[in-house]
């Protein structure tokens, strides 16, 4: 049975978490590597086509010498940043309507971010409100 490393199947986040985690000291890893880390075992092409996107969109570079990638300056920026606790908190206790307001702001740094940003967004709702 094939196997598919879709945007359904995996967030970008997760997957450059993963390159973080797998990357050797100057931040790179191997296409194979990550498809073992990743279930797999036979065939990595999945992996290799899903990092080819998330290059388009700027989430990852290749070196094309050594074939093995790596996270960008605005990929590692995404990964490093954290929500803080309280104000994490802060928005979980927000009323359902509030996140109307959220979203609008969602939007505006969508349409005013970086384009890698706003391929992040985009995908990131995509996978939240996929049916299950």
């Amino acid at each position: 049975m094939a196997r598919h490393a879709t945007l359904y199947d995996f967030r970008d986040y997760e997957l450059m978490a993963r390159v973080e985690d797998e990357a050797d000291g100057e931040g790179w890893v191997e296409t194979e590597l990550m498809a073992r880390a990743l279930g797999f075992e036979d065939d990595a092409r999945p992996i290799g086509s899903r990092f080819s996107w998330m290059k388009r969109y700027g989430m990852l570079e290749r070196n094309e010498e050594s074939g093995m990638w790596r996270l960008t300056d605005a990929g590692r920026r995404v990964i490093k940043a954290k929500v803080r606790t309280a104000t994490s908190r802060e928005i979980e206790t927000l009323e359902d309507e509030a996140f109307v307001d959220v979203m609008a702001k969602v939007g505006q740094r969508y349409r005013h971010g970086s384009p890698m940003l706003a391929h992040m967004l985009r995908r990131e709702f995509l996978f939240g409100t996929a049916p299950r």
